[in-house]
């Protein structure tokens, strides 16, 4: 497997991402269309999946971001791209006993949303922004704030390259 691969160090005092990961793996073959995993990503309600070659080894992954990037943003049709031609590689993993401070530095500077979690020279789950969010959501209802500043915060304008919202671009931008 192409993979570049972090491990954990012992950090007792935080969750494992084991404990909030997505188990939901959904693996496909490299030459499915595009258009196909679209609609896996929607009738299953998910982000990504792993792409894997004629030999079910996996080598990489699409996400909602790649679809748009390799698609919209080049005005192509779902149908005639593969999924190995979308998708991004190498496929960043992460250990399953890492910690979320690992898993969420990592992230960071790989400018990634999507981390797969391995064991064993296996994905096992995706730890995704989203489940991030969940976790800190929990912890702002422990300590009492009012749960809707997350939002607020998860809504702000972040720059692009830091994995946010751009602002709308200007005409000349758009050719």
């Amino acid at each position: 497997m192409k993979f570049i691969l972090m491990n954990s160090s012992d950090d007792s005092n935080s969750t494992y991402i084991y404990e909030i990961m997505s188990k939901n793996v959904v693996k496909v073959n490299h030459e499915i269309s595009a258009l196909e995993i679209s609609k896996i990503m929607v009738k299953r309600r998910i982000s990504s999946v792993v792409i894997i070659d004629n030999n079910d080894k996996i080598i990489g992954i699409v996400t909602e971001k790649d679809l748009i990037r390799e698609i919209c943003g080049k005005n192509l049709l779902a149908n005639t791209l593969t999924g190995g031609k979308v998708m991004s590689s190498p496929l960043i993993t992460i250990s399953k006993n890492s910690t979320i401070n690992e898993a969420t530095k990592l992230m960071v500077e790989k400018k990634i949303k999507h981390l797969a979690i391995h064991e064993n020279n296996d994905i096992i789950g995706i730890l995704t922004t989203y489940d991030l969010i969940n976790v800190l959501r929990n912890k702002i209802k422990s300590i009492d704030l009012d749960s809707n500043l997350l939002d607020a915060i998860s809504m702000a304008d972040i720059p692009l390259e830091e994995g946010g919202f751009s602002l709308p671009l200007s005409e000349d931008e758009l050719k």
